[in-house]
């Protein structure tokens, strides 16, 4: 076999511009699958850690149907005990409590409808990133009358720092108003219209106040070691957190788009991967059968001094292993390349929304391992496959009309 490899290198060698441009075609075909697949890829990441680590969490506990209309009074059940035993589950790398309330927002100038969430400020830090996006005041200090709204929502009402709002909203036992002041501690610039215009932020202890909450509280954010926890629904700490009339759900469940965003992605990846075998395969036959012309003596030759059909046909896909061992490793080095460049700055499409999701940073490539093993073995593989057609053709070459042919 060692013979027929280094006999099909030096034929490849024979024309080296032709066999340079077939690589290159072809190579060219593998990089933009691979340059595809980490943006997608990396898109997807970055989508995924700004839904779950800006503010969602990447799990969450609820009573059971309290995200369906906010009941004030559908408050975790056994909430407190549930936070200790889960602030030890070693699946867990941190997790806060917070509560969940409609509310109207009022300034001397306008009013507003919003999403009042009360949270422990140092808890938070473990599951988002909301802290980093105050850019005017700071997150909830010790004033435990401080609300935190987004920059939006404070051009609405035409308020800045220090100026007083009130809030109301509905208390728990029996849905009573409720209704408190508070002075704007902080503005938030996240990047995502949606949050800076919609939801206020208030010290869990002041909400649960105002909610007639107690020690209870409406939500678990949790933030797991392994971000792929999230996604495994057979680990036991699904049935153990969301049993009792609460319920566990992962980011996937909270944010079914991103799913079906996924599995579009690997759509995509599909059909680009059609699309490039047709080239590969249009490229790789064209070549072979140049080649097999231009040497249409040789194999009469060789074909009328006894050499095999078998052996002739080993010759040919012995030359587009060859081939493909060359185009694949252009394909690897031009891949990349490309995706270290475009990774320095990444793809701008920050304020974007995607499958529900405001991108807030650059998208940028990201390596995996199958894109460059996998992706040029399917290259080898597929390679080896179009050049049976014309291997079975110069297995069955008449010697006569071959020698004739080419006088």
């Amino acid at each position: 076999m060692s013979f027929y490899l280094r006999l099909a290198w030096r034929n490849n060698l024979r024309n080296k511009r032709r066999t340079g441009l077939a690589a290159l075609a072809v190579g060219m075909g593998l990089a933009a699958l691979i340059f595809t697949d980490a943006i997608s890829v990396g898109m997807l990441a970055g989508i995924i850690d700004t839904a779950t680590g800006t503010f969602m969490g990447q799990a969450q506990v609820h009573r059971a149907g309290f995200m369906d209309d906010m009941d004030p009074d559908l408050y975790v059940k056994d909430g407190p005990a549930l936070l200790g035993k889960m602030t030890g589950d070693p699946l867990v790398k941190a997790c806060a409590p917070r509560t969940i309330s409609f509310a109207m927002i009022a300034s001397p100038a306008n009013s507003a409808s919003v999403m009042l969430y009360g949270v422990d400020p140092a808890a938070e830090r473990g599951v988002s990133r909301l802290w980093r996006a105050v850019k005017t005041g700071s997150f909830l200090a010790e004033d435990g009358d401080a609300v935190v709204i987004g920059k939006g929502l404070a051009s609405t009402l035409e308020v800045g720092l220090g100026d007083k709002v009130v809030v109301t909203a509905a208390a728990a036992g029996g849905g009573d108003l409720a209704q408190a002041m508070f002075r704007v501690g902080g503005i938030l610039d996240s990047g995502s219209r949606a949050m800076d215009s919609n939801l206020a932020f208030v010290r869990l202890a002041r909400a649960q106040s105002l909610l007639n909450l107690g020690a209870n509280f409406d939500e678990i954010a949790v933030a797991f070691r392994n971000l792929d926890t999230a996604e495994d629904k057979s680990l036991p700490f699904w049935k153990e957190y969301g049993s009792g009339g609460n319920e566990a759900k992962g980011w996937p469940e909270l944010v079914p788009e991103l799913g079906a965003a996924r599995s579009m992605s690997a759509f995509g990846i599909f059909i680009t991967a059609v699309i490039l075998s047709g080239i590969v395969a249009l490229g790789i036959t064209n070549t072979l059968f140049m080649s097999l012309y231009e040497r249409m003596f040789e194999f009469g030759v060789l074909r009328a001094v006894g050499t095999r059909p078998s052996r002739m046909g080993l010759m040919i896909v012995s030359e587009a292993a060859v081939l493909a061992l060359i185009s694949a490793a252009v394909g690897v080095m031009i891949g990349f390349a490309a995706c270290r460049i475009v990774g320095v700055h990444g793809l701008d499409y920050t304020g974007v929304d995607f499958a529900g999701v405001t991108i807030l940073e650059p998208i940028r490539p990201m390596f995996r391992a199958l894109q460059y093993w996998l992706y040029p073995s399917a290259l080898f593989v597929f390679t080896l496959l179009v050049s049976l057609y014309p291997a079975f053709y110069a297995a069955r070459m008449n010697p006569v009309k071959a020698m004739r042919r080419s006088l």
